[in-house]
Formats: structure tokens, C-alpha cells, sequence
């Protein structure tokens, strides 16, 4: 079966073909764990995953944050080649747009740092990698088990940015860009990071490494034994004992 997973800053959810299960911690560190059906399609997912280009496509547009923020950027992309266009100047400003939007990103990753308190989103993200691992390679789902294996994901979110990040800039020297640039450069970064071993190929490798450091350094961090037991709990929950 397998498993995704997605961490805030009060605990985590998992997800099946079929179901999901969250767990939020409370203010007295007690949690709940709720568990329930996914509200969209299975088959339909699974059916498009085996189609080229158009399951990064599918992947955008029912993506969460960090699709809205990619759609966000599109707009702002449209707004300002339509500025330059009225100013009869040359439309073509996405040297300016990646740099301002890595520019915003750090600035938000400090402020959510500094003043919303991210590590407690790193920390559950670290757990909840290390629990995705220890089940995906069957092993018995215990604290010292789950607290040994690594913070790094081959399927996170973060190795996806870093191609869509190359193929940004790519396209900035190659084609002008458009909303129609940002949506192929959305989509063929999807299917590098969805590459069967592609982590084994040369030059792609590097950037999944890459990846890798921005996972252990920047988004992830050591969960305490709470947040670990809390992850397992809910994994338990998604699924069932005997179940694969």
C-alpha cells in the first residue's frame, strides 16, 4: 500500500489510496486521531499516475499549498508581462519573478521560523518521514525502530521543488515566459521527481541529493519520543495490522 504523508505545526496526516488519518496535538499534549475516506477518487488517481505529462498536470491542479503558491505565481507572472506589455516595454520578467518569489520564500520560512514557531512543523515532518520509511520497509512500527531510520524522503514535496526550481530557470533562457512555460516547467519537473529510480540516474541523482540536504537542514528536524508515538499511533490507524 502505498503511503503519503503531510505535517503542520500541530501534528500529522497520512494517506492512502483510500483513506486518511490526522492526528492534531492539543495544548495539555494529549492528541485525537481522526480517520475517514479520501474525498477524492482512488482509481481515478491510480489510472492517471500510468499516463505521462498528464499526471503532473492532474498533479497541479488538485495539489495543496504549495500548488496554490505555484498557481499565485502564475498570476503574478501574467500580471507583470501584461504591465510590461502596456508600458510597451519587453514582457519577458522572470529572472525578477523567481528571484522575488525565492526571496518571499525565505523571508516566510524566517518569519515562520522566528515568530510561528516552524520547528515544530520540522519536527513533525521528520516524524513523519521516519515513519513512512520504517512501515515501507517492514519493519516493526516501535519507537526505537521508527526514531533510527532517516529524516530524508525520496517522494517529498522538497525534491519536486528543486526540479521545478531548475526547470524555472531553464525555461527563463530558453522560452518566453508565459502562464502556459510555468505549467510545462510544473509538469516535467513531476515527472523527474516521479521517475522510477530516478535517484539512481546520473546528473538527476545530484539534484535529488540536493533535495536531500534541503530535507535534512532546512525542513526536517529530530521529533521527541511524543511526536514519533504520536505518528505511529496514527499510521496504526490508517493501516490496519496484517494489512500491506
Amino acid at each position: 500500500m502505498s503511503i503519503g504523508g503531510r505535517a503542520s505545526n500541530r501534528g500529522v496526516s497520512f494517506e492512502s489510496d483510500d483513506r486518511v488519518a490526522k492526528f492534531v496535538m492539543q495544548k495539555d499534549n494529549t492528541y485525537k486521531i481522526i480517520v475517514g475516506k479520501r474525498a477524492d477518487t482512488g482509481k481515478i488517481r491510480k489510472f492517471v499516475k500510468k499516463i505521462p505529462l498528464v499526471k503532473g498536470l492532474f498533479s497541479l491542479l488538485t495539489g495543496g499549498r504549495v500548488v496554490v503558491a505555484i498557481i499565485i505565481l502564475i498570476i503574478i507572472n501574467d500580471f507583470m508581462n501584461y504591465s510590461a506589455c502596456a508600458g510597451n516595454s519587453e514582457a519577458h520578467l522572470p529572472l525578477l519573478i523567481i528571484t522575488g518569489a525565492g526571496a518571499a520564500v525565505c523571508l516566510l520560512y524566517i518569519f515562520m521560523t522566528i515568530i510561528l514557531k516552524a520547528k515544530e512543523t520540522r519536527m513533525y515532518h521528520g516524524a513523519e518521514h521516519k515513519t513512512i520509511y520504517a512501515y515501507e520497509n517492514g519493519m516493526e512500527l516501535t519507537l526505537s525502530n521508527v526514531r533510527a531510520c532517516p529524516r530524508v524522503a525520496r517522494r517529498c514535496g522538497t525534491n519536486f521543488g528543486v526540479f521545478f526550481v531548475l526547470f524555472c530557470f531553464a525555461f527563463n533562457f530558453l522560452f518566453k515566459y508565459d502562464s502556459l512555460t510555468l505549467i510545462s516547467a510544473y509538469v516535467l519537473a513531476y515527472e523527474l521527481f516521479d521517475l522510477k529510480n530516478g535517484e539512481r540516474l546520473p546528473i538527476v541523482k545530484w539534484f535529488f541529493r540536493f533535495g536531500g540536504f534541503c530535507q535534512q537542514n532546512l525542513f526536517t528536524a529530530e521529533p521527541t519520543d511524543g511526536q514519533i508515538l504520536a505518528t505511529i499511533d496514527t499510521l496504526k490507524k490508517l493501516v490496519p495490522a496484517g494489512e500491506k
